[in-house]
């Protein structure tokens, strides 16, 4: 009876040893490629689930991450995991905002003049970005909120509207003579081009027609005639480079204005 207990037990520790040799070889996963923020690990574990793996190798991380596949999805020989670690910041940026220019009729100046009633002045607002890092490596950047920090001061131009009435006599005949007369001149300019969207410095549209002057020299409202194109052009526009016997010529598109380029031409300009 001994010797048959003996077997027995034999048996049974065989059989037990059998099953936990078999356990091993079927529950470890081998050869599984781990990548965290570009670098690969191979490992092999006794783990069931990709979460189970990480915690194992106590590999860091939170819910922005990105795993693939998933937490729970349950391991396999050979599989290949891959940890991104997904950092959300947010940035402020700051831009100008542009003043508009305002045109206000004025029945105290002559027409055809203009006078600054009040300068523009630029606003300043705040943009804040929110910035998505893959492994420290930019991918999104998307603005989530703008603050405006000052508002624009729009500046404003009085544009006259008021008309000389002259009587009707000889004496005033001529003297409306002499006045034509000396209100149109000819004048020797230096003549560019420019084109492209925008608002004028009376506050108009530019447009084929339109030219920018040094209003000290031709003020706003004249009309320009230009034997160049035989026709005539208001002067309603200005810019930092137009000073002095210089005009600028709005085209009606970039190619036609950087074809013009820089000429002298004569012109005759009635006030």
């Amino acid at each position: 009876m001994k010797e048959g207990k003996i077997i027995t037990t034999s048996i049974v520790g065989v059989l037990v040893m059998g099953i936990l040799l078999g356990g091993y070889w079927t529950l470890k996963k081998e050869q599984l490629n781990i990548v965290v923020k570009g670098e690969e690990i191979k490992i092999s574990t006794f783990q069931k689930t990709v979460k189970g793996l990480l915690d194992e190798e106590k590999i860091k991380y939170d819910e922005d991450d990105e795993i693939s596949p998933g937490l729970y999805t349950k391991l396999t020989d050979y599989m290949n995991i891959k940890v991104t670690n997904v950092k959300k910041v947010t940035q402020k940026e700051y831009d100008k905002i542009p003043f508009e220019v305002n045109l206000v009729e004025d029945k105290n100046i002559e027409k055809g003049n203009t006078e600054l009633e009040q300068e523009g002045k630029e606003g300043k607002k705040e943009l804040v970005y929110e910035l998505i890092y893959n492994d420290d490596e930019l991918v999104n950047k998307e603005l989530i909120k703008e603050n405006i920090i000052k508002e624009p001061t729009n500046k404003i131009m009085k544009k006259g509207i008021k008309e000389e009435i002259i009587v009707a006599s000889r004496e005033s005949n001529s003297r409306k003579s002499d006045s034509k007369k000396s209100n149109s001149r000819q004048m020797n300019v230096v003549a560019t081009a420019y084109a492209g969207d925008g608002i004028t410095s009376t506050g108009t549209v530019p447009k084929w027609g339109t030219i920018a002057v040094d209003p000290s020299v031709i003020p706003y409202g004249s009309k320009v005639y230009i034997p160049k194109f035989g026709m005539s052009f208001i002067a309603e526009d200005c810019g930092g480079a137009i000073k002095g016997n210089k005009i600028d010529i709005f085209m009606n598109s970039e190619s036609q204005a950087d074809s013009w380029g820089r000429k002298s031409i004569e012109i005759n300009v009635t006030m």
